[in-house]
């Protein structure tokens, strides 16, 4: 979803609060008692006087434990070598710190100690700023999060753009700041470091990683992955890159369209009358028979269906294959082939693209389509990242997603960590495969994802790094596929079922509009909220404790088949819920569907 191989100037975005700072100071102040320690120490191995010795002992151990200058092994191993020749004990056998049997000694941390001493710093880095990532930055805020552990999140871009809002930014129905998040700003709010950049690579023996045009190396004790992927075809086809408008990274998408929508108005006031007349048709191309191209073949057509170019506007839909959404059922089918033809959009199977010149986009079979502008939405691959962490040893597939377990864990790396469009699951029960790569399974992944870093960091002394008790991510073999036509009405497909008109799209608006709320600087929590300390981990669309009875089955599925601008989205919504929530409930409102016919009102 973003490019981290692209150039750009690394700018390290780090804000100190005040109470960084008084670290700061802290840490000066740790430097001076490090060295009263260290002459503490050698007091005790040239004095023979054991009552100095005791004296001194003890206020090493209780100083530089409550100030932090020292690890457990240094203390143990700087006291037990200065007393290795004698005797010292201390009076109470609870506060014993040394205990020397026959000459050999060995080392016991006192209860007080064990209190008293610092816990060792980690380093969690985040890598990209995708769906999951969000969710992991809000809840490890400064508050939430354990004292030690400190967050770094890498990107490339200071904004991320939220896929599912990007087809209505198209079509003009959300401005572009509504479709974005504030990476930086977020950052912010929760005290993480945010450095954008691009990251060169991640040295994985050393768990360092590196930044591209800087010597810096960061260390870290886990790294999860969120990096989405890029657009398949566009380096391998030729002409792809020179003169298509690819749709990753998506915040670029939205602003070439802008541009060629500029462009076009500006020709068309040079045009002549004669020209005008004549009317030069506009022809775009959209390369890609998936989701994401449908919705933006309809969303250009609703975009520059409505402004006054004096010239026909044509949309073609170019689909590799032999049918759109050859994976959903012949009514879903009939549902977006229908949709399509309404707004006049004409959809070409079985077309494979070759090259792209200026004047047209070349296919297999030797036909060639003029364009104008050419959208190139053909799928996805893996990214760069990724192959170049395969060469690391870090495990990946053959297709370039990195392996992981259930865990969201790297399945050759305990310390790696993927989630959403970058990850291959492996191991899921009763032989899943793993998910598509659809944006509701990085926003389902992010609660596991969370819980599984702080578990991770949070590990006492472990044989292993795998000796960790994690919990596993169990997508949902189905969910509910919303399809945005651009002109505020919408498909849905959910347990077989066809979902279209106004209040589709109105679900659809209040779903992303309750994800996005999550991160919008008005909707997080304030100071006080934050001091609670709790993780947060909810999920936008929770079903509420409390709602309405289930309606009747039939009267459901009339609900549910409508079409008129009336339905009220709410009621739908609840329907939907009941339906997920209760297998005989839901098996009661698809019987009703196939035998009543919908009445809209």
């Amino acid at each position: 979803m973003r490019d981290y191989f692209e150039d750009s100037k690394i700018k390290r975005l780090s804000r100190q609060s005040g109470s960084d700072r008084h670290r700061l100071t802290r840490r000066k102040a740790v430097s001076l008692s490090t060295l009263i320690c260290y002459w503490l120490l050698s007091v005790l191995t040239t004095s023979s006087n054991n009552n100095i010795k005791t004296t001194a002992t003890a206020f090493t151990m209780n100083h530089a434990s409550s100030k932090g200058c020292f690890t457990r092994r240094a203390l143990e191993t700087g006291l037990t070598n200065s007393l290795r020749n004698g005797s010292c004990e201390q009076t109470n056998k609870r506060d014993r710190w040394i205990t020397t049997v026959n000459g050999s000694s060995s080392s016991l941390l006192s209860e007080t100690e064990k209190q008293n001493s610092p816990v060792a710093e980690k380093k969690l880095v985040l890598v990209g700023g995708g769906h999951a990532h969000l969710q992991v930055i809000k809840a490890l805020n400064k508050q939430a999060r354990p004292e030690n552990l400190s967050v770094t999140l890498v990107d490339v871009q200071s904004h991320a753009s939220y896929s599912g809002m990007v087809p209505g930014c198209v079509a003009n129905l959300y401005t572009p700041e509504q479709a974005t998040i504030d990476l930086a700003a977020l950052a912010e709010w929760a005290s993480v470091e945010f450095i954008q950049g691009r990251v060169a690579d991640i040295d994985l023996d050393a768990k360092q990683l590196v930044l591209h045009g800087s010597d810096e190396r960061l260390n870290f004790d886990a790294i999860s992955l969120d990096i989405g992927s890029t657009s398949k075809g566009l380096d391998e086809t030729e002409g792809a890159k020179e003169f298509a408008i690819p749709t990753r990274p998506i915040s670029d998408l939205v602003h070439k369209i802008e541009l060629a929508e500029q462009q076009l108005k500006r020709d068309t006031f040079l045009l002549s009358p004669s020209q005008k007349k004549k009317g030069v048709p506009i022809h775009v191309v959209v390369v890609g028979g998936g989701a994401a191209g449908i919705e933006l073949s309809m969303a250009m057509q609703a975009r520059w269906g409505l402004i006054d170019l004096d010239a026909p506007l044509k949309v073609t839909l170019l689909n590799a294959g032999s049918e759109l959404l050859s994976e959903e059922n012949i009514q879903s089918r009939a549902a977006v082939n229908n949709a399509l033809s309404k707004r006049h959009i004409s959809v070409r199977n079985d077309s494979i693209v070759q090259r792209l010149t200026e004047e047209g986009v070349c296919l297999k079979d030797g036909t060639k389509i003029p364009y104008t502008h050419c959208i190139w939405a053909a799928g996805a691959i893996a990214h760069g990242l990724a192959w170049k962490l395969q060469s690391n040893k870090l495990a990946v597939s053959d297709r370039g997603w990195v392996s992981v377990t259930p865990n969201l864990q790297s399945v050759s790396h305990p310390f790696v960590f993927a989630a959403g469009d970058c990850a291959e699951i492996l191991g899921l029960p009763n032989g899943q495969c793993s998910p598509p790569k659809a944006g509701v399974y990085a926003v389902r992944s992010g609660p596991v994802l969370i819980e599984n870093l702080t578990r991770f960091l949070n590990q006492e002394t472990k044989a292993t790094e795998t000796d960790v008790e994690l919990i596993e991510f169990l997508p949902q073999n189905e969910f509910l596929k919303l399809i945005m036509c651009g002109d505020e009405t919408a498909i849905g497909f959910r347990f077989g079922m066809v979902l279209e008109g106004k209040w589709v799209w109105q679900l659809k608006d209040r779903i992303d509009n309750m994800f996005m709320d999550l991160f919008r600087a008005e909707h997080l929590p304030s100071e006080e909220q934050k001091a609670e300390g709790r993780l947060d981990a909810s999920q936008y669309d929770t079903i509420p404790a409390e709602r309405p009875p289930p309606l009747d089955p039939r009267d459901a599925a009339i609900l549910l088949q409508r079409t008129d601008d009336h339905v009220p989205y709410e009621q739908a919504w609840d329907v939907l819920r009941d339906m997920m929530e209760s297998e005989k409930y839901r098996a009661r409102v698809t019987s009703a569907a196939r035998h009543v016919i919908p009445q809209p009102r």
